[in-house]
């Protein structure tokens, strides 16, 4: 794993680690500062820019869902690792990880976000068929990037490097997604049944039918991934 180029500010203590950045909060503050790792060389500060307001546009029904962030750096050019992305800081619930709970675990409120969201992220999938669009990173193997908040509002942490739909849209009438070869999507799809199935209450038999995941998954395929999300621990 690649290093940062720039320390954190004085008394800035890491909350949280991944594989292209670290975050930091300096204790009691309301916000927190997230830099990048070097080795990250697809990044960079227009790109992080776009592809946080295009997340803001396609869940702007949900506006406690993204929290607020802004980036500095000194051109939109520069490598992402001179770069400084400043973010309201979220009060997250370890009581409640998403991975772990069923919809009984959840307030209504955190329910009806949850379908909410599901329903939103559907409709990218729909369109995806169609014409490009972005997949947000919910599939994080920690569970740690769509989160419940202490106030039970549903939150998305990390809004850098979508994910691309050419894959899907690339396929023929006939083709299903090679879930080996193209793991990243079908990473994406099993957390999508996992949300469905927990939280949205249905049953694997009717997802198996589903036309979107048919569209993308045979019928062994999605077996496979239920069986690892499965093996993650997650109660599908």
């Amino acid at each position: 794993m690649s290093q940062l180029r720039k320390p954190p500010p004085p008394a800035y203590v890491m909350i949280g680690d991944g594989e292209h950045s670290q975050v930091f909060r300096r204790p009691g503050s309301s916000y927190c500062v997230q830099l990048f790792r070097v080795g990250c060389p697809e990044l960079t500060p227009i790109k992080v820019r776009i592809e946080y307001d295009y997340l803001r546009t396609v869940y702007g029904t949900m506006p406690q869902l993204i929290p607020f962030q802004r980036l500095f750096a000194r051109s939109p050019h520069d490598h992402i690792s001179e770069a400084l992305v400043v973010k309201r800081w979220v009060d997250v619930n370890m009581a409640l990880p998403l991975g772990r709970i069923r919809r009984q675990h959840l307030p209504r409120t955190t329910t009806a976000q949850l379908g909410h969201f599901i329903a939103i992220t559907r409709t990218v999938l729909e369109d995806a068929r169609r014409r490009p669009m972005l997949l947000p990173d919910i599939f994080d193997d920690r569970f740690r990037n769509l989160v419940i908040d202490r106030a039970g509002d549903l939150r998305l942490l990390d809004t850098n490097r979508l994910v691309n739909t050419n894959a899907l849209r690339a396929l023929g009438s006939d083709e299903t997604l090679d879930i080996s070869h193209r793991w990243i999507h079908a990473r994406f799809l099993r957390r999508m049944i996992y949300l469905e199935a927990a939280f949205g209450e249905r049953p694997l038999d009717q997802l198996r039918r589903d036309p979107l995941y048919r569209r993308y998954l045979s019928a062994g395929d999605f077996d496979a991934l239920v069986q690892d999300s499965r093996a993650r621990g997650e109660l599908v």
